[in-house]
């Protein structure tokens, strides 16, 4: 199903006919609000397969920082390629990374990346920052107000020319055009319209037609997570190096 149909079948479902313009064509008035909000909770409450993402970003000579956008709700993994083979990184703490380079930057010795810690981009004052000198680190300056970026550090910086490979879990995108499908209008188009009917339900304070309804989407998703567990555990045997 796409977005209109989803759209279309909650408005008939709820007779919440007000959150469109009109039944010519089920434009929205407010009821795709719902359904990213039902989508969202759903992300949160299984881990779906197409949870599951991977960016890639170059790194070059002297670099040491990765932001990064797409909505990410947890990085998992960090590795690193260059023309010969790739190799993961081991993640520690920001602290202990600062601490074991805490010389200025321009004075750490490159070499490959070989551990990564999750960056600190938000700040409230910068002004003095690199007054004295720039040290390993990234935090955007205060009048940046990129809430929606995450970051990675990775030291030692680069010594010559590398792909990064960000594995994460990420939020399913935004639904706005009414062409737009993702897993949960395609694969579990039910649960979602149930995950709407939801929302309708908590933002209007029908507190016992609410529980029903979460009631049977949790009941779905623990079906979810037994497939997904399933397939998980399934033949996996130890891979010889």
């Amino acid at each position: 199903m796409t977005l209109l149909d989803i759209r279309t079948k909650a408005v008939q479902l709820s007779g919440r006919y007000d959150l469109i313009i009109s039944t010519a064509a089920y434009v929205d008035n407010g009821m795709d609000f719902f359904i990213n909000a039902a989508m969202r909770m759903l992300d949160r409450l299984v881990e779906i397969p197409n949870n599951t993402a991977k960016l890639y970003y170059p790194l070059a000579v002297d670099e040491y920082a990765i932001t990064f956008q797409h909505s990410c709700r947890a990085v998992l993994s960090v590795w690193i390629n260059d023309t010969e083979k790739r190799t993961p990184l081991e993640k520690v703490d920001l602290n202990d990374l600062k601490e074991s380079y805490n010389d200025l930057a321009s004075d750490a010795t490159n070499g490959t990346p070989a551990y990564y810690a999750l960056a600190e981009l938000r700040a409230l004052e910068t002004t003095a920052q690199d007054s004295l000198g720039v040290f390993i680190n990234k935090t955007f300056d205060e009048s940046d107000t990129k809430y929606d970026y995450r970051g990675i550090i990775l030291v030692p910086p680069a010594d010559g020319d590398y792909v990064v490979e960000i594995s994460g879990l990420f939020k399913s995108e935004v639904l706005s055009n009414d062409a737009d499908e993702n897993y949960w209008t395609v694969q579990e188009e039910d649960l979602l319209l149930r995950a709407v009917l939801y929302k309708i339900e908590a933002f209007s304070r029908g507190t016992e037609n609410a529980k029903n309804w979460l009631s049977a989407i949790l009941d779905d998703v623990r079906l979810i997570s037994f497939d997904i567990a399933e397939e998980e555990s399934n033949g996996i045997n130890q891979l010889e190096g």
